[in-house]
């Protein structure tokens, strides 16, 4: 989604602005394509852009619906995201005047000559931070079996402890008791 934040950098320091970005499912040829990039199959996102000196500060929350897989039972699912953000832009160019402004700080981000920002990028980072590292199918998901890889959910089940040649004799040691000979 972009905005043109032109009418805001016009309006005195501290003006705010309110966009919304809803969209589900996302349209593969949409403005918000980008996001499914970041397996993001649906998002809500309620953003504020505050005009401030260097530029304009977006600030918001966001929740979305991420296709992800069950770290233990690699299911299928979707997990719920929700995330806050707040992203200082920086104008390169004044927009009343068209002259250029100071340099924005290094990996900072900027608003170009058209004073339009996309907000897709902003929001597909901040899923991906938010997105959990191991996501869960349920609290108590069982996983996959180590030793033949079914789904311990659907499937319980115990094998016979696999013994290891190499470790036969030591494993004999155990019974050895040199006072009962």
């Amino acid at each position: 989604m972009k905005v043109n934040i032109a009418p805001l950098l016009k309006a005195p320091i501290g003006t705010q602005t309110d966009y919304a970005v809803t969209e589900a499912p996302i349209d593969p040829h949409g403005e918000n394509a980008e996001l499914l990039d970041a397996s993001v199959e649906s998002i809500d996102a309620d953003i504020v852009a505050t005009h401030t000196n260097p530029g304009a500060l977006i600030e918001g929350e966001a929740s979305a619906k991420v296709a992800v897989q069950c770290s233990r039972c690699l299911k299928p699912i979707q997990a719920p995201v929700r995330t806050h953000f707040a992203e200082q832009y920086y104008a390169t160019i004044d927009v009343l005047s068209g002259d250029a402004r100071d340099t924005a700080p290094r990996d900072a981000k900027t608003i170009g000559s058209d004073f339009r920002i996309d907000l897709t990028p902003l929001l597909r980072e901040e899923v991906i931070l938010a997105t959990p590292l191991a996501p869960l199918c349920r609290p108590d998901c069982k996983g996959l079996c180590l030793v033949c890889g079914r789904d311990l959910n659907l499937e319980p089940h115990v094998h016979d402890a696999a013994t290891n040649e190499s470790w036969a004799k030591l494993e004999a040691l155990k019974d050895f008791h040199p006072e009962r000979e």
